[in-house]
């Protein structure tokens, strides 16, 4: 099957990945809830690299946004996007662009028990998560002076950030192992990075050997 195609089926396929994570949501009394959503974003340009994970981002943005229920709590429509939380979602495309462009394009020849891939997954996909928050409390806070509700910083990150470090620490230790394991395989069917000799080095650092 032409690569281009392939590329499209799994830009769309992680679309409604995260697009199915909106039905796992825990609220919290700030507005923001816990959700996977970022899980799906990250591990999304983690994957396919480059810009292709930050486009699945942008495409379940744009069925939120013509009010199709994906965002978190199966809600959906513009006025998500421009409210209090509407910055994570960009939070998410930045997220899922950095750790693409920084991992780059999927190689066969990636190896899970290679040290130094797992430790460049670990420290570009932290960052990733990071990156999240910047224009989610930026945006948040925006908002919510439009509102009339001012929020300090403090009140802010006390709101929008410190009750999701632990869960988001959980998602990024759960984000190194299945980048490490997924990337040489869309490699293989995504890109057509594979040759003979790529296949055997993909095939024996899967199986361990």
């Amino acid at each position: 099957m032409n690569s281009k195609i392939v590329r499209s089926v799994f830009v769309a396929l992680f679309a409604a990945i995260i697009s199915i994570g909106c039905v796992i949501a825990i609220p919290l009394p700030g507005g923001v809830p816990i959700t996977v959503q970022n899980l799906f974003c990250i591990l999304a340009g983690s994957i396919l690299g480059s810009f292709y994970g930050a486009i699945s981002v942008f495409i379940w943005m744009i069925l939120g946004a013509v009010g199709i229920p994906v965002f978190a709590n199966a809600h959906g429509g513009v006025a998500i996007i421009l409210g209090p939380t509407g910055g994570y979602m960009w939070g998410y495309a930045l997220g899922s662009l950095f750790v693409g462009i920084l991992l780059g394009t999927p190689r066969c020849t990636e190896n899970k028990k290679d040290w130094r891939f797992i430790a460049k997954i670990a420290v570009v996909s932290f960052i990733a998560y990071v990156l999240v928050y910047l224009p989610g409390i930026t945006w948040f806070m925006h908002v919510m002076a439009g509102k009339g509700k001012p929020q300090t910083f403090t009140s802010a990150l006390r709101l929008t950030f410190i009750p999701f470090i632990p869960g988001d620490l959980l998602k990024w230790v759960i984000t190194i192992p299945l980048t490490a394991l997924l990337r040489p395989i869309a490699a293989r069917y995504l890109f057509n990075t594979a040759n003979e000799s790529d296949e055997k080095a993909a095939l024996d650092a899967l199986k361990g050997e």
